[in-house]
């Protein structure tokens, strides 16, 4: 069984599996909707990472007998009927357990889903999809647009803004409920299609809480993400970590498309249902097939939220497979901005002109020329005809908005539910010609079974396979050619920001592929229409950094914020903002709890500063350094004897500290020690800096080593021998290097240079990854002092052995330090045109804005917070809380 962890280390208790075991079909109704029945899985939109599977598979063994009930008076009822007894809830298509009569009685359509002037006050039919009856309203069954057509109210999106500043709900609501509104592969951009298109959700943007976009988490597919949203789980934790898995230990395959995704063993975490259950809340759980249209998803919505006060539930789920379907057939819109900024416009008609001789000369009849006109022609109405197509589907789901909108103010709980507006993921251009296939790189493509797409994923086809080897696939697969569009990675070398190489699941050899492009084990294995064309124009599940693939989120309802517009965030954070707007206390996740305060009308949830674990030490410099032998040498000994004496430099921390020391909470022996250019924390446990933090001007000066002190390292005088590296034992393994953690090229004169070279300055690394590093150091650091009028910089070792995500433990710690993979560099600065030293008592001078290398580092109860010393304004702290998330 999987349990994953938490951001802060902890495993998830085996209990939270009790109500998954007995929710397991629930599990499915609010994962937002994810589409698993017969009708779904024969007729939807086929996607890439489908390529290799099999047949269609559905629960055709149903222990519930169809003709054993009827759904009379029972059509999406909230309670699943126990076999043999049929059933008419929503997800009974899924499990093939349906009554004879479902279709026929909760799936009607007659007379449509609007009231019209002519059926204003009809007489009750029991069989119309929706009624105009006079009656209606205190039954809970009117059209969504009743009122505007038959008592002459304004539709919602025709009203004015207005603030709510409190929840105003009927009697008997004991809280706002909460309806989550999920769309399928909505871009981010497709919010500047605005008002003409999308009147209704732009309403809710510009009237509610939005963010230019919001993160996804990797890889950027629909079921990792739909659960990430549910339990604030990266992928590697809660277990689904793509659309199609293979699990070694079960030996068994997850897909769309089979029936293992039936089964509860696949899912780890607490989704918010199961967390609403546990603490009382009832939550109505659905989920939609494309069988159920729209129009009845929204109405069995609204007639949930009119049950009696004992049965409501106070959370709902939507979902809409749509813009996505659109999106993988004809791509997303070709005008859009590109994942890079660049504009990705659609190239102009080109206008025919011939100089005027050759058009004399040229004959009349031209078969060719004519052919290639209207072949042009053609070529461009087939791309307007795809950008069409992609505009009537966000045409729909405006249209569902507004259906819901109109309907809750029908209820008059307009001003009574928030609601959130969410996508899973983005979409990007590609087509089957810009494909990469393996088998251009390898000679065995047969012994391997790759998850092809937009991202790759490798194992071998037999698990006996003894020649398989990771290392030398990757090693097979890197930089083969100049153009290559693809790079290979062991999973446990991929960027930390992923979070995506804890589990088994995850295959050991993973591909990132360049946007755009798709790769393949073969020509023969892409996937085409019956005519030879391409199947599709769009897709996605590149890197979540792609900005093609980040997608949307809006926030209305009284507990949200009025007209405000905050910074992008990252989709794990949503499930505590859920709880919070439930009053739920959330299970153990990888978000963190009150990072989105400022997206509410008043923090639930106020995160405190933990206790530091670890005090420091201020050591003082020893006499004498003719004790500490450790095999360092510099060629000037009679001046560090002067030099030694400013170790007892004090009165930097104002500099370089700026928002306070941070905190080390975990157990260890560390040491502050001073210097004119920086300040350090060094672990005597570790021997070597825990962190070291630094303040660059945009005037300060780069300058070189000089050749005498090219491989100058000294030792710290305020560290005992015992507690220090030795230079000894760089010199004996070629594979091991060291860097510094401040750069002395930075350093303000040529005495704090040699402070740069103090052992107590350098920590262990990989000669590869040192290259990186010192580029960082020695370039960019300056460069981006210079842009952003000077920047504070955090450094330190990252430790992460078993590539878990998580903090390693102090032992662990030990056996590794010579294995430290990478290092830490967070940048802060002021934005706009403040300078970091002369303005940092402002609200703007507190943002994080780069964190280096790739591999994300993240603060949690395992590492350390800044505990600062200064009274900061109250609006910094506002600020800093949206801006400075790691």
């Amino acid at each position: 069984m999987l349990v994953p962890a938490n951001s802060a280390g902890r495993r998830l208790s085996v209990e939270d599996w009790d109500c998954l075991q007995m929710l397991v079909i629930s599990l499915f109704a609010f994962a937002f909707g994810v589409n698993v029945c017969m009708g779904f899985t024969t007729n939807r939109f086929r996607r890439s990472e489908e390529w290799d599977e099999g047949p269609v598979s559905v629960l055709s063994d149903s222990p519930w007998i169809s003709t054993s009930g009827s759904c009379k008076n029972r059509c999406f009822e909230l309670q699943e009927a126990e076999p043999p007894g049929c059933r008419c809830d929503n997800l009974c298509k899924s499990y093939n357990s349906c009554c004879f009569d479902f279709d026929e009685l909760c799936l009607k359509t007659a007379r449509g889903w609007e009231c019209t002037k002519d059926r204003c006050g009809e007489t009750r039919n029991d069989d119309n999809a929706c009624h105009c009856s006079e009656d209606c309203l205190s039954r809970g069954d009117c059209c969504t647009n009743y009122q505007v057509v038959c008592k002459g109210e304004t539709h919602w999106v025709d009203d004015d803004c207005e603030e709510i500043k409190t929840p105003e709900c009927p009697a008997g609501f004991v809280r706002p409920p909460l309806i989550i509104f999920s769309v399928d592969g909505f871009r981010a951009s497709y919010m500047k299609k605005g008002n003409k298109v999308m009147p209704n959700i732009e309403k809710l943007r510009s009237c509610g809480t939005h963010s230019p976009y919001m993160r996804p988490v990797y890889p950027t597919k629909t079921f990792p993400n739909l659960y990430t949203l549910a339990t604030g789980l990266y992928p590697e934790s809660h277990g689904i970590v793509g659309n199609s898995m293979y699990d070694p230990v079960f030996d068994a395959s997850f897909s769309l498309r089979g029936r293992e995704k039936f089964n509860h063993r696949w899912w780890g975490g607490q989704p918010i249902w199961i967390t609403a259950a546990k603490q009382g809340v009832k939550a109505g759980t659905f989920f939609w097939s494309v069988v159920i249209p729209h129009e009845r998803r929204i109405l069995t919505i609204l007639q949930w939220l009119t049950l009696p006060d004992n049965e409501r539930p106070y959370v709902y789920a939507f979902y809409s497979e749509q813009p996505d379907a659109a999106g993988h057939r004809y791509g997303p819109f070709n005008s859009e901005e590109s994942s890079y900024g660049s504009p990705l416009t659609t190239p102009k008609r080109p206008k025919r002109k011939l100089p005027p001789k050759r058009r004399q000369e040229r004959p009349v009849a031209a078969p060719k020329k004519r052919r290639m006109k209207v072949h042009r022609v053609d070529q461009y109405s087939a791309e307007a005809r795809r950008k069409k197509m992609m505009v009537n589907p966000l045409r729909e789901i405006d249209k569902t908005v507004g259906q819901l909108m109109d309907g809750l103010k029908q209820l008059k709980l307009h001003r009574c539910v928030n609601v959130i507006f969410v996508g899973d993921h983005g979409m990007e251009d590609t087509t089957c010609e810009r494909t990469e296939f393996l088998s251009n790189y390898l000679t065995n493509v047969e012994d391997i079974i790759l998850l092809p797409g937009s991202l790759g994923r490798i194992r071998p086809r037999s698990s006996n396979n003894l020649k398989y080897d990771p290392k030398v696939i990757v090693a097979n697969l890197t930089c083969r050619k100049p153009d290559q569009h693809f790079k290979p990675y062991l999973k446990h070398h991929l960027p930390k920001r992923l979070h995506y190489a804890y589990n088994r699941r995850i295959e050991d050899v993973h591909l990132l592929v360049d946007r755009k492009w798709h790769v393949a084990r073969k020509a023969v294995d892409v996937y085409k229409k019956p005519t030879g064309k391409c199947f599709f124009h769009g897709d996605h599940g590149y890197d979540n950094k792609i900005n093609s693939m980040q997608t949307v989120f809006i926030g209305y309802g009284p507990t949200f914020k009025y007209k405000t517009k905050v910074p992008p965030f990252e989709n794990i954070e949503l499930y505590n903002v859920m709880c919070d707007l439930l009053g739920l206390k959330p299970a153990p996740n990888n978000g963190t709890h009150g990072s989105l305060n400022h997206l509410l009308r008043a923090n639930v949830y106020k995160p405190t500063v933990p206790d530091e674990v670890a005090k420091p030490l201020y050591p003082v410099a020893l006499p004498s350094a003719s004790d500490f032998d450790i095999g360092c040498t510099c060629d000037d000994k009679n001046k560090l004897d002067e030099l030694n004496k400013r170790f007892h430099v004090k009165g930097t921390e104002e500099k370089h500290l700026l928002y306070g020391r941070p905190a080390v909470l975990y157990r260890t022996k560390y040491n502050i020690l001073h210097h004119h250019d920086f300040e350090s924390g060094y672990s005597e446990t570790f021997l070597m800096p825990l962190w070291t933090s630094y303040t660059i001007s945009k005037q300060a000066e780069v300058s070189g080593v000089p050749e005498h002190l090219a491989n100058c390292v000294r030792p710290d005088l305020r560290i005992s021998p015992g507690n220090s590296q030795s230079c000894l034992a760089y010199r004996g393994d070629k594979q091991l290097s060291y860097g510094f953690l401040f750069p002395p090229q930075l350093s303000s004169s040529a005495e704090a240079k040699y402070d740069a070279f103090l052992i107590t300055n350098i920590i262990p690394m990989y000669p590869a990854f040192k290259k990186v590093w010192n580029y960082f150091q020695r370039v960019l650091v300056k460069r981006y002092a210079t842009e952003r009028n000077g920047v504070n910089v955090i450094s330190g070792p990252i430790f992460d052995y078993d590539y878990d995500g998580l903090h390693d433990t102090p032992d662990k710690i030990k056996q590794a330090w010579r294995m430290n993979r990478s290092g830490l560099k967070i940048f802060l600065r002021c934005t706009l045109h403040g300078d970091i030293q002369r303005d940092l008592l402002t609200a703007e001078c507190c943002q994080i804005f780069h964190i280096h290398p790739s591999q994300e580092f993240r603060f949690s109860d395992e590492t350390f917070v800044f505990l600062s010393r200064r009274h900061f304004p109250a609006e910094m702290l506002q600020h800093c809380k949206k801006t400075s998330r790691l």
